[in-house]
């Protein structure tokens, strides 16, 4: 495989669509073992839209001819500093929906910090998993479905508008 940035893009997307596949038939099964498939592969399906849009803002980032070098974390990425050092629409955009909860890059990088979360542990008394000391809610397959279309339509629409021609 070719080392440029779109070609890592484009192997996280069809990782991640790979993925999600396996999290559905998972997700359906029915034998002992099924919640264990489905756990690996929601944090598979997680990794793979975390890398997709890690190289996307990559990608965008070479297009400008910027220099991220060094710099492995969306998180990092999309801070105010980075986009004031590299203004752009596109991290712009990227890190404005970063800041609204209900948009598909937050859920990838909430899922993403969950992942990275210590082991959750089992409270019996409230039947809820705890990770951090707080309840929260798995990231669903209708999320993940959700981010990786809105994922995939943005590569498109960056890649249409950074075209040399």
């Amino acid at each position: 495989m070719a080392d440029e940035l779109y070609t890592r893009t484009n192997q996280a997307l069809a990782f991640a669509r790979l993925a999600l596949g396996e999290w559905h038939q998972a997700a359906a099964a029915t034998e002992i073992g099924a919640a264990t498939r489905v756990a690996y592969h929601r944090e598979h399906t997680v990794f793979h839209l975390y890398r997709g849009l890690l190289w996307l803002i990559q990608e965008v980032a070479d297009g400008y001819r910027w220099t991220l070098t060094g710099t492995q974390s969306v998180e990092q990425l999309l801070r105010a500093e980075q986009i004031e050092r590299f203004p752009g629409p596109e991290l712009a955009e990227l890190a404005q929906l970063r800041q609204r909860s209900d948009s598909w890059v937050a859920g990838i990088l909430s899922a993403w910090q969950q992942l990275q979360a210590p082991p959750a542990r089992a409270d019996a008394a409230a039947g809820a998993l705890i990770v951090g000391g707080a309840a929260t809610p798995p990231w669903g397959l209708a999320e993940a479905e959700e981010a990786l279309a809105s994922l995939r339509a943005q590569v498109e629409r960056y890649r249409q508008n950074l075209q040399e021609w």
